[in-house]
């Protein structure tokens, strides 16, 4: 459900320019997503972000937000973005993307979003990340962590499963 006042106060929040880590870190955490805060349930749009600034396609998260709250953002965003409604956005925006589940997908491509679960399956929620591959081979994460600011780096996608079930990943084209 889209909230007028919550985009009329996310545009007045600074945002620095680049990728975006730690949802829950300075005001990037107080700005507004469905009934709650970022720093919630806001991974969805942050990984979103990041994908446009890795396509070289910038936009200001407030609108973002704004887009998540409209097309993906059931409950007024209590459980944060679906996942399977996050396509809108990507169709709307002339993003080309592939849905992935298998690990060697997401392993070989160069950039995109991943959903999985925090704790057990089904029953807790799940966390976005945007992950894109440097020249050196590595991949990096960011936003892994909503209270750290650091990239984390991984040399395979496979090193998240053993902790964390994937769900879904959108493989950016």
């Amino acid at each position: 459900m889209y909230r007028p006042k919550n985009y009329k106060f996310n545009k007045k929040v600074s945002v620095q320019d680049g990728y975006l880590n730690g949802q829950s870190l300075g005001q990037l955490g107080t700005m507004r997503f469905g009934a709650k805060n970022v720093d919630d349930n806001g991974c969805g749009p942050i990984g979103l972000y990041n994908a446009m600034q890795y396509l070289g396609r910038p936009m200001p998260l407030a609108d973002i937000i704004r887009e998540m709250e409209i097309y993906a953002a059931p409950l007024g965003a209590r459980r944060g973005t679906s996942g399977l409604l996050m396509i809108i956005f990507f169709f709307r925006h002339h993003v080309k993307f592939r849905l992935a589940w298998r690990i060697k997908r997401l392993d070989r491509a160069k950039a995109g979003l991943i959903l999985y679960y925090v704790k057990r399956p089904i029953f807790s929620g799940g966390h976005f990340v945007f992950y894109r591959r440097l020249e050196d081979g590595r991949i990096a994460l960011y936003n892994r962590y909503s209270n750290s600011d650091a990239i984390h780096y991984v040399n395979s996608i496979r090193e998240l499963k053993p902790q964390k079930m994937i769900c879904l990943g959108y493989i950016l084209k």
